[in-house]
């Protein structure tokens, strides 16, 4: 079954964004912990850091100083891609439960986006590339995008946010409940 295909909304076993976070935080407090090891003015930007935990600083109580974002993370031509693959020009969309457009954002040259913007809970994230367009099947459980993509994953994420590469007909069904 496609993404495309994959049921939408809330039914039965979805739980509010708030109440899936949890898991996150052993990740984030590891990911903040290796934050911010560089030296003082280096690593800042646009450009910074492609595949790692953008939320791991960019959050609030993070300490770092660094912008608030609500999500952000970096678009891959493949699930295995290496981090400095990210792919510049993917348009990611960030819509309400209803799929609503809330924002779009386009990919930088090495493929990061982010967003100050707050999200409500249960929001959607589609992507677009070249013709091609796929939605996450479920509501992300939170605005940190590369800590469950990336590899190894957590959860069901397929690997590394990556662009659409048409239906894949091996790819099992998702199951939203175990998200």
């Amino acid at each position: 079954m496609s993404l495309e295909e994959q049921p939408r909304g809330h039914g039965p076993g979805f739980a509010s964004a708030s109440s899936r976070i949890p898991w996150c935080f052993p990740v984030l407090a590891l990911l903040v912990a290796a934050c911010g090891n560089e030296p003082e003015g280096e690593y800042t930007g646009p450009l910074m850091r492609p595949g790692e935990d953008c939320l791991s600083c960019h959050s609030d109580g993070a300490g770092r100083g660094a912008p608030i974002w609500s999500a952000a993370g970096t678009v891959y031509a493949s699930a295995d891609a290496e981090p400095h693959e990210g792919v510049g020009g993917v348009e990611v969309e960030l819509m309400t439960s209803e799929g609503a457009l809330i924002e779009r954002l386009i990919t930088n040259e090495v493929g990061n986006f982010y967003t100050p913007t707050p999200l409500p809970d249960g929001f959607r994230v589609g992507l677009q590339y070249e013709g091609q367009r796929i939605e996450m099947p479920c509501p992300p459980p939170a605005g940190l995008c590369n800590a469950c993509h990336n590899i190894p994953p957590i959860g069901q994420a397929p690997g590394r946010i990556h662009v659409p590469q048409g239906a894949d007909p091996n790819r099992p069904a998702f199951d939203c409940e175990d998200f």
